[in-house]
């Protein structure tokens, strides 16, 4: 059967993967030229959880029917159950001891190292990646060598408990990648889509959702299916264009996911195969359809797609080419996996694991050892009864991990000044311990702790819900038990906080900082805390603080920036949001603090030419067409600050400024309806708005409402309006009872305006 009529026939509603990719087995060109190279992560999907491994349950006719065409690997093992990380290994054909991304957060993918993009990159491919979620965005490093880069993420509302909040359906990004693959060029692609929906919270759209049982694992099932789906889209565009003969291809999962056992009920903190087995799956033009039984890595993917493509790979991969085991040689490889994820959290012990297809050893306090071919599910350790093989795999695990992890000394903080130091000292924001997260000390094992670590997820899904107490009582529980976990202290402080008890959250920060004086977001939301108390000096010192321990990232820029702006100090406002704009950022809504900065300082091409860019990169970004209006103003050009008014209300339509000043324009041209509309919805999104009041009472007056401009007037003076402003609502009902005949009270009201304009 021909690739084209395989994929007609399988595209359906089906299960997921994690990498797609193209090429040719037994050299890198087929007879029209470079073969392009598609790899395709799923995110979040266990390999057991596929049609084609075995998962009776899955609808996954797309990734099925890839299985059957290509060469499909049924021990492949990923470095970690954490996007960033395994992505990062995944492009790199290294371990995270190499490139030292070893957790979502905190961890940036360094520019020395060599992506998979780059090298195709270099060969003349065009390259491009489009990704579902925001752990993998260009901020964190991953995005090397790729010329189009899906990314932008929607970060302007409430973002939920982690960077694993922000995501979007696989649908949008398949359109992404399509219009990127369809666009003509001469040049062999490279392209890689990265499907999140697998990944909690379980979702699917409910046409799909209705075909699986209402379950938790049936709810998993359906997001695969979905995204199964989705790889078809992709698969039926490349045939369509005649792409898809020549193109090697790579769907495989990043990692998968516990699904309640060992008591994980998602994946990150335990390294059992059921979060570190991926489906890794290999077709296109010259690969044999086979099953390859031997142990192989995520690691391996990198060098063998460039052995098929005919690339030499950089001297820094760690992982092997898979070429011998595609071409039906044994090939025996060892699987090193791990996660920080309890150490860096919670102050845990690290898990370590390595796995050559028959037995898994994890290293921890209490180290563990599985016979895989008897005991699957990792349920009976067998450390204990057989310690000799334990110690024989511990002794090869060290090894590898001492042959794979590079010795660059690790830059520690920056120092500061005794006067400074005391200063933070004082505030909070360093304590007298060290970095309790990292310092060599014996420490709990994770097996020990699973319960606490439920019992703070669950405080997350409580505090989400807005149970604020319930959520503290759960966190309280887990600090009784072990009184050091760090991020059980800083999800207080964010749970006081979000209940508007500042006092207790400045409390919970203090803790977390005294255990880790580096703990990057506890700084940060500490200021936050004091800057929401009115402790501005406390705030800034705070934010200063966060700058060094993350140099990368320009949030803290962004909340000094805020604060100067607020001060009138325009000119400080611009300096730190100008070296902020060069860090990692959320680049649109900075750009619009620019400008407004710029406007303040009266440099209005400046401001122009930012805030264009921002509304280029988002058009609906919150005040982007306002602060254009304001330029536009500032140069007397009345229709161009109408017309951005109007862009910005259209997009914003709860930005009151903006609908207020669009409301006094069209007063001012006598478009009364118009005007009335604009006006009442300026202090319908701000009802303590008293001048919005006023002039919405002038529009009612001059439109022959009378009634309801006494009443919004009454009103607006009754919210204390500025004296400058204040005497417009007494002439308005000075005017308003003058028309009723009521000339007492309409003289009363006039001598009010007459006194508050003598008193200004």
């Amino acid at each position: 059967m021909q690739w084209g009529q395989a994929w007609r026939r399988h595209i359906g509603v089906g299960g997921a993967l994690v990498a797609a990719l193209t090429g040719l087995a037994g050299c890198g060109r087929t007879a029209s030229g470079p073969v392009n190279v598609l790899v395709v992560t799923l995110d979040t999907l266990r390999a057991d959880h596929v049609g084609a491994y075995g998962y009776a349950a899955a609808k996954t006719p797309t990734l099925d029917a890839l299985a059957a065409r290509g060469a499909r690997f049924a021990n492949a093992t990923t470095t970690t159950p954490l996007t960033l990380a395994a992505h990062t290994s995944l492009f790199t054909g290294t371990f995270p001891g190499h490139h030292g991304v070893r957790d979502n957060t905190g961890f940036h993918v360094d520019d020395s190292l060599t992506t998979l993009a780059e090298v195709f990159k270099q060969r003349g491919y065009r390259t491009g990646g489009f990704v579902g979620a925001f752990v993998l965005d260009r901020r964190w490093g991953i995005s090397q060598g790729f010329d189009q880069y899906g990314d932008d993420f929607d970060l302007s509302g409430d973002l939920g408990p982690g960077l694993d909040s922000i995501q979007r359906r696989g649908d949008e990004v398949v359109n992404k990648a399509l219009a990127w693959l369809g666009q003509p060029s001469q040049a062999p692609f490279f392209a890689w889509v990265h499907l999140y929906d697998p990944h909690a919270p379980y979702d699917a759209p409910a046409d799909v959702a209705g075909r699986f049982p209402a379950t938790r694992d049936g709810a998993y099932d359906a997001e695969i299916a979905y995204t199964d789906t989705q790889v078809g889209r992709v698969f039926a565009a490349l045939e369509a264009s005649g792409q898809l003969a020549r193109t090697l291809v790579v769907v495989l999962g990043d990692h998968g996911e516990q699904l309640g056992e060992h008591r994980e009920q998602a994946h990150g903190f335990f390294v059992y195969d059921a979060s570190v087995q991926i489906p890794l799956i290999v077709a296109g033009p010259g690969v044999t359809p086979r099953v390859v039984p031997d142990q192989v890595r995520i690691v391996d993917v990198m060098p063998t797609v460039l052995d098929l493509a005919g690339i030499e790979g950089p001297p820094a991969m760690q992982g092997a080419s898979l070429r011998p085991a595609l071409g039906g040689e044994r090939q025996p490889l060892v699987a090193l996996s791990e996660s920080w994820y309890p150490r860096y959290h919670y102050g845990w012990s690290e898990l370590t694991a390595v796995r050559d297809g028959q037995y898994k050893f994890i290293l921890a306090p209490t180290r563990e050892l599985y016979d895989l071919g008897t005991d699957p599910r990792e349920q009976t350790n067998i450390a204990g009864a057989n310690a000799s093989r334990a110690d024989a795999m511990e002794r090869a695990l060290r090894a590898m991990v001492a042959r794979t992890t590079r010795t660059d000394a690790t830059k520690g903080p920056a120092t500061m000044a005794a006067d400074v130091e005391q200063r933070l000292r004082a505030l909070g924001y360093v304590g007298g311990g060290s970095a309790k997260n990292l310092e060599e000390r014996p420490r709990r094992d994770p097996k020990d702790t699973i319960e606490l670590y439920n019992l703070l997820k669950m405080a997350g899904t409580d505090s989400e819900a807005g149970r604020f107490d319930d959520a503290a009582a759960k966190v309280q529980q887990a600090l009784a038990a072990d009184p050091e976990i760090i991020d059980a202290l800083a999800q207080l402080g964010n749970i006081h906080g979000k209940a508007g008890r500042q006092a207790e959250s400045v409390a919970a920060y203090k803790r977390a900082l005294a255990l880790d004086p580096e703990h990057a977001q506890s700084t940060y939301n500490l200021a936050l805390a004091y800057r929401a108390m009115g402790r501005i000096d406390d705030a800034i010192v705070g934010f200063e603080r966060s700058q060094q321990l993350e140099p990368r990232s320009g949030r803290a820029h962004f909340q000094l920036g805020d604060i100067y702006m607020q001060r009138q100090e325009a000119a400080k406002a611009a300096a730190v949001l100008e070296r902020g704009l060069t860090l990692d950022v959320d680049r649109p809504p900075f750009l619009v603090k620019l400008g407004e900065a710029y406007l303040a300082l009266k440099r209005y091409d400046d401001a122009e030419k930012v805030l264009k860019e921002a509304v280029a990169l988002k058009a609906d970004v919150g005040r982007g067409q306002y602060n254009l209006a304001l330029v536009a103003e500032a140069r007397g050009n009345v229709a161009g600050a109408r017309s951005a008014y109007e862009a910005e209300v259209a997009a914003n339509p709860k930005n009151y400024a903006a609908q207020f000043n669009l409301g006094k324009a069209l007063l001012k041209e006598g478009r009364l309806p118009e005007a009335v509309a604009r006006l009442r919805a300026s202090v319908e999104a701000r009802p303590e708005f008293a001048e919005g009041y006023l002039y919405l009472a002038k529009a009612l007056l001059d439109a022959g409402n009378l009634a309801g401009a006494s009443d919004a007037a009454t009103q607006g003076l009754a919210k204390k309006p500025d004296a400058s402003i204040a005497p417009l609502g007494h002439y308005v009902l000075a005017d308003v009872y003058s028309r009723q005949g009521r000339e007492n009270e309409a003289a009363r009201q006039v001598a009010l305006a007459r006194r508050l304009e003598r008193g200004r």
